[in-house]
């Protein structure tokens, strides 16, 4: 018998990026601008950087995401933190149950 258990988690990923101040220069003319459009990244529910300065454009938050794919990032750290707390849901499903469910 095939049966399957599927474990939904939360996780929260932390993203590492090091890239010259060359070229973050070269793409947003100053470090200063580039500090203030992170500043205006949405924040969500779990807090972040207060935003400084104007707000980017569109343009400019469009030309932040395509700069920080472009470069990718270096590290991954993934805290798996509904694991750590063991209020994660589960479920299980086995091969034929659709057709059990129909008798």
């Amino acid at each position: 018998m095939k049966f399957f258990k599927t474990e939904w988690h939360q996780v929260s990923s932390k993203f590492t990026y090091d890239i010259t101040d060359e070229d973050i220069i070269k793409e947003f003319v100053s470090i200063k601008r580039f500090k203030e459009i992170i500043s205006h990244q949405e924040k969500k529910s779990f807090g972040g950087l207060e935003p400084q300065g104007e707000k980017p454009s569109a343009e400019e938050f469009d030309k932040f995401d395509e700069f920080i794919q472009e470069f990718g990032h270096s590290d991954r750290n993934d805290d798996w933190w509904m694991e750590r707390k063991g209020g994660y849901e589960v479920t299980f499903e086995y091969e034929g149950e659709s057709e059990d469910q129909k008798k």
